[in-house]
């Protein structure tokens, strides 16, 4: 008498495994590419231990970038035809088809973190629409690289020494502002830029402290010029397919560990960006390559400069791009950015 009791019970565990296991959510993670170094191990870690750190029944498989076999300038198009789900996206890569992205970091607009990091928090509404608008993808987060400065193999003291050089550029975004001191931007791949140095084929490289001490970039270089020309911001965006299928209290778990995750990495930025300038500067290096560039630090004509070339010729040529995608584009950062744009003592902004 105590067989269809029994039977019944392995019924009922056999039905609740199958739907634990059908409950589960797959989630096709794309990361930075290996060699961002401690972005990449960081970000990884984050990605490995979310569904735990939520408590969502997420199975996560993360793979970086640059394993992948498809160009990084092609995430939002990818998450739009549902090829993707989550991905750290890279916003200069992607502007191409999204300049709004660049509208958040634009070069020579803010180079201090404080003030990066209010202009993010200033444009984040206005981009996650047009992000869900045009792409089916919600903004989870934005976060920085770190200022992005200059290595360079010869000899660079001030933006008026760049006339003649060749200056490696991630894309075409950065053009603007690098011919606006008379060198030539060369597209190349970050992890190209190495042997770009060491050949010749480019003086100088635009990258985070941080990222070029990774790639071993100093290696092949002489000068190390700190000039801030944005701040490298990046961000997280979900398929809205995927997000939708997510309960609100589900959404709000994960929404709460993207925001710990990128407000820690506002929280230490700048000390990373002085720790791994130390590191490529030959001063005490922690947790780096020690190198022995020579430091070059920014006079206030510099900064003065970079105002400039943003407003000559980087702003307008965005707000150019962005208004023809997208009718209205500079007049909405105007009146969300602008007020937050605040100039630093001494012309800097």
């Amino acid at each position: 008498m105590w067989v269809r009791p029994l039977v019944a019970m392995v019924l009922i565990a056999g039905f609740s495994i199958a739907w634990k296991v059908y409950d589960r959510i797959p989630v096709q993670v794309v990361g930075q590419q290996h060699a961002s170094g401690s972005v990449h191990i960081e970000e990884r870690k984050f990605f490995e231990d979310l569904a735990e750190t939520t408590d969502l029944p997420l199975e996560i498989n993360y793979t970086p970038v640059d394993t992948l076999g498809f160009k990084d300038t092609h995430q939002l198009i990818m998450l739009r035809e549902g090829a993707l789900d989550l991905v750290s996206l890279r916003f200069p890569q992607n502007a191409w088809v999204e300049p709004a992205l660049l509208g958040v970091d634009l070069l020579g607009g803010a180079v201090d973190v404080e003030n990066a990091y209010a202009i993010m928090q200033a444009y984040a509404p206005a981009l996650d629409r047009r992000l869900q608008d045009r792409f089916n993808v919600k903004l989870l987060g934005m976060w920085p690289f770190g200022p992005q400065v200059f290595v360079c193999r010869t000899p660079v003291e001030s933006l008026q020494d760049f006339e003649g050089l060749r200056i490696r550029v991630s894309n075409e975004t950065f053009s603007p502002l690098i011919e606006y001191f008379g060198a030539s931007p060369v597209i190349m791949l970050f992890e190209d830029v190495q042997m770009g140095l060491r050949s010749g084929l480019i003086d100088c490289a635009i990258s985070s402290a941080a990222s070029a001490n990774a790639a071993g970039w100093p290696e092949y270089a002489t000068h190390f010029f700190r000039l801030r020309t944005q701040a490298g911001v990046n961000g997280y965006v979900i398929n809205l397919s995927l997000w939708n299928r997510l309960s609100r209290h589900q959404q709000e778990r994960l929404e709460q560990a993207f925001e710990a995750y990128v407000d820690a990495i506002w929280a230490s930025v700048e000390q990373l960006h002085l720790q791994f300038s130390a590191c490529n500067t030959g001063q005490p290096c922690q947790d780096g390559t020690p190198y022995n560039l020579v430091d070059v630090e920014p006079s206030e004509q510099d900064y003065q400069l970079l105002g400039q070339a943003f407003k000559e010729t980087v702003f307008p040529k965005w707000a150019q791009y962005c208004d023809e995608l997208y009718p209205g584009c500079s007049d909405e950062w105007r009146e969300l950015v602008e007020p937050v744009l605040i100039r630093k003592s001494g012309g800097h902004q």
